[in-house]
């Protein structure tokens, strides 16, 4: 017979409240009461389970087998963390010149916890032999193998928690996460300030990728034994994964500053990076690496912390190596798409990078935006797909990323449709400090739907927040151009280029080109132009639509093959030019 979660959880409600009503129970219950967090129920779907699995919290009769031994040692044991494990055992061996059968049992089952779970700590206790015939030893033999044993029962706290060790073998696949889940809830409901749950769940939900929950138990665990160091460091990494580096780092040196311990060093690393303290975090890499010199992690690592130093020869060298043992990861082939598009300027080679890193891990966000920034540089589908079709995979997921939506927005003003575009650019007028390419890109967008006088008011208010920007006030500039009289426009354009840079002056000439009514004022404005700046691009591309007009084709390509080797990635005018080579012939 097969019940659903929701008929399981029912049953597990009704078997909690007959459990609270009895003396046991009853007698702890204000100190013990179940705290909300403890007992969330997880919204996702989980496996039906059949009846006999499902689980059934224990009432007193079938707490038999440690019912003699003293509560406050069960307690140190169930909560479970290094401390409470050796004050109880201590507590036990006071008490018994010898152990009985079931003693023995609750002291290997203590040994185990401190194997698996706090694997830095030394079992300072003697651990007697026992027979392992029982379900608490076939539970620690199945999170030996990796697997998570469904037959010890419900019997009591260590029947429940014991199979969710499997967490802590590195062997266990994601198969053990739902049953994990169940019973970590249900231990909880026993024993709400069992350090070892709260750390296992903790654990469970930064492995589900669930890390403001993750954070919540290791915050709980880390509280009440915040000196032991598998706790410690499992809540520093999620703290900084979560954005909290400065707390990571708090918790993290509690364990030492100095140490050579390689997962201490490790943490410190990836926060030094995380603080942008690059040099820092080559310290620590370059540590870790004379004590393991094959870690590959750590080799890509440092090619990482080289790219953001901009050392990119070392850098290059380092994914080389990394390459010859691995060229399939997506770290390695996410940095070596960031060597070739910054400093090898290579789109091609980066557009062969990244298509791989889509075909082997199609939902990657790092590859869709660097794939997407390829598109948007190139004017070109990558992996089939256009900057905003690619910028979209991101968006689905997380609607929010503002690398995503800048790139979208590109993609939209590339293939013209400005209806999309001006929905994408408000969105991104929306946050704190827009950058100017932005302002440039929306003011463009509203011109081009007809929204003139939008896009001037919000072009004039950024140009008075940002008079010394070149880019707003060249794009204050095009709006005015759109609303104001040509007359003003032109007296403005003159009391500009008193003062301009050449860079400036190069812009302002192009601009007032489109405001002579011959085509020889025209050519003149767009020749000042060149010749404040050689490289302007637009002015270039206006002499080559203006002589392709005149059907001087041979003119014409003169400036469109400059427009090319200024933007040897832009496909589009590589397309133009190819048509007009074949014109000309």
């Amino acid at each position: 017979m097969k019940i659903s979660f929701a008929e399981k959880t029912a049953v597990l409600t009704i078997l909690v409240a007959s459990f609270i009503s009895t003396p046991i129970f009853s007698a702890k219950k204000k100190k013990d009461a179940v705290s909300a967090d403890a007992t969330e129920i997880s919204s996702q779907s989980q496996p039906e389970v059949s009846l006999s699995e499902s689980i059934k919290l224990p009432t007193r009769k079938n707490k038999s087998y440690f019912k003699k031994i003293d509560e406050s040692v069960l307690k140190g044991i169930e909560i479970g963390s290094p401390s409470s494990i050796k004050s109880a055992i201590s507590k036990l061996r006071q008490k018994s010149e010898e152990y009985q059968e079931n003693e023995k049992v609750l002291v290997n089952i203590a040994a185990n916890i401190m194997k698996y779970a706090w694997p830095s700590e030394h079992v300072m206790f003697d651990v007697p032999s026992v027979d392992d015939n029982n379900p608490y030893m076939g539970a620690i033999g199945s999170v030996k193998q990796g697997v998570f044993d469904y037959s010890t029962g419900n019997a009591d706290f260590f029947a429940i928690m014991l199979p969710a060790l499997v967490l802590l073998n590195p062997s266990a696949g994601n198969v053990v996460y739902g049953p994990c889940e169940d019973v970590l809830k249900t231990s909880l409901l026993l024993r709400p300030d069992s350090v070892l749950v709260n750390y296992l769940s903790g654990i469970l939900y930064e492995k589900k990728g669930e890390l403001k929950t993750a954070e919540k138990y290791l915050s709980a665990a880390y509280k009440d034994s915040e000196s032991t160091q598998e706790i410690a460091l499992a809540y520093g990494r999620v703290l900084r994964l979560n954005g909290n580096v400065s707390l990571a780092s708090q918790v993290i040196n509690k364990l030492g500053t100095d140490s050579d311990n390689i997962e201490i060093l490790k943490q410190n690393a990836y926060i030094a990076f995380a603080s942008g303290n690059y040099d820092s975090a080559e310290i620590y890499v370059a540590r870790v690496l004379q004590q393991t010199p094959n870690d590959l992690e750590f080799l890509l690592f440092r090619a990482k912390i080289l790219i953001e130093k901009n050392d990119y020869i070392h850098a290059v060298s380092l994914l080389d190596m990394y390459a010859r043992q691995d060229s399939s990861s997506i770290d390695y082939l996410i940095l070596r798409v960031r060597v070739q598009l910054d400093w090898s300027k290579n789109t091609t080679a980066a557009t062969d990078t990244v298509e791989k890193a889509l075909k082997l891990y199609p939902d990657n966000q790092e590859a869709l935006i660097f794939a997407a920034r390829i598109s948007a540089e190139t004017d070109s589908p990558v992996a089939g797909k256009y900057a905003d079709e690619l910028a979209a995979l991101v968006l689905n997921k997380d609607p929010d990323n503002q690398v995503a939506l800048g790139y979208a927005l590109k993609g939209l003003i590339q293939r013209e449709n400005w209806q999309e575009a001006y929905n994408t650019s408000r969105k991104l007028i929306s946050a704190e400090n827009v950058s100017p390419e932005i302002v440039e890109q929306y003011v463009t967008v509203c011109i081009k739907l007809g929204k003139k006088n939008e896009g001037y008011e919000f072009a004039k208010a950024q140009y008075d927040a940002h008079p010394d920007d070149e880019i707003i006030m060249q794009t204050y500039l095009f709006a005015y151009s759109q609303v104001g009289s040509r007359e003003n426009v032109l007296k403005y354009i003159d009391s500009l280029l008193v003062n301009a840079s050449s860079k400036t002056k190069s812009y302002i000439y192009y601009r007032r080109s489109f405001l002579h009514y011959t085509e020889e004022k025209k050519l003149e404005d767009l020749r000042l132009s060149l010749i404040s700046n050689p490289r302007n691009s637009d002015a270039l591309f206006s002499l080559y639509e203006l002589y392709y007009e005149k059907k001087d084709y041979r003119k014409a390509q003169y400036y469109l093959r400059q427009v090319v080797a200024i933007k040897p990635n832009d496909n589009s005018v590589k397309k133009l030019n190819e048509a007009l080579t074949k014109l000309i012939k």
